[in-house]
């Protein structure tokens, strides 16, 4: 696992599987505690592909006033990953404590979700043509309730709101070719057809950025002060087959 520790963060690895990411930032620079097994690779070498089973414990602490969270992506704008940006395509358990991305209709602007999307493909990047006429369309909210559920299959998103304490939680995402299955604590708690198609990498983080991207929030970016720690264990990825 690549360890990367951005402004005052640190990685204390307890033991195989189980690491302490902590962030103690001021607000005035980014500040990042990172996992990942994609550093430095092509995206199109990203290790892991459909059938992925994610499973590991988790439990936050602190204010959580930046994001955080564990799953696959393709790092679509890290400049740790690659030299180019990429059309994001995600399947993970994701929080922010600031800021706004409800991309969901029924979603809030702030909290712990289980995500996916997929702008890769082909009908999501028409959408990213007609992206400034929808942005405007989307202040009409009848507009916005009748055509943004049926565009979010385009963009392969599907996402669940989650409850949010700072006890241990076991969380297990099951990511198949043609659905994406969420469990925590045993249970399932958000499951769909939307499912991003590989290569992906795995990334476990906890920083101080707060986001503000939407249909209707427009966009945005910053960081703030966050004393926040993401702690793991029980890490294990492995082949999944019903």
């Amino acid at each position: 696992m690549n360890q990367v520790c951005q402004g005052t963060a640190s990685i204390d690895e307890r033991a195989p599987g189980h690491y302490v990411l902590s962030i103690d930032a001021d607000g005035t620079t980014y500040c990042n505690a990172q996992l990942d097994d994609y550093h430095h690779l092509p995206r199109m070498s990203y290790p892991w592909r459909a059938p992925k089973r994610l499973s590991l414990d988790a439990r936050l602490t602190g204010d959580a006033m930046g994001t955080w969270g564990f799953g696959f992506w393709n790092a679509p704008y890290s400049p740790l990953a690659s030299r180019w940006p990429a059309l994001p395509a995600t399947a993970w358990f994701f929080g922010n404590g600031s800021g706004n991305l409800a991309w969901d209709i029924d979603s809030t602007p702030i909290g712990f979700k289980a995500a996916t999307l997929d702008t890769r493909r082909m009908r999501a990047r028409l959408i990213a043509l007609c992206a400034p006429l929808l942005l405007l369309l989307m202040r009409s909210m009848s507009i916005y309730r009748f055509v943004w559920p049926r565009l979010t299959a385009w963009l392969g998103l599907s996402e669940r709101m989650l409850p949010q304490d700072s006890d241990w939680h076991h969380y297990e995402l099951l990511w198949q070719a043609d659905r994406t299955t969420w469990l925590v604590d045993g249970s399932v708690v958000h499951h769909t057809s939307c499912s991003p198609h590989a290569p992906l990498g795995l990334c476990i983080w906890v920083d101080n950025q707060w986001l503000v991207a939407g249909p209707r929030s427009g966009f945005g970016w910053g960081v703030g002060p966050s004393q926040t720690t993401l702690e793991i264990r029980e890490l294990k990825i492995m082949n999944y087959k019903l």
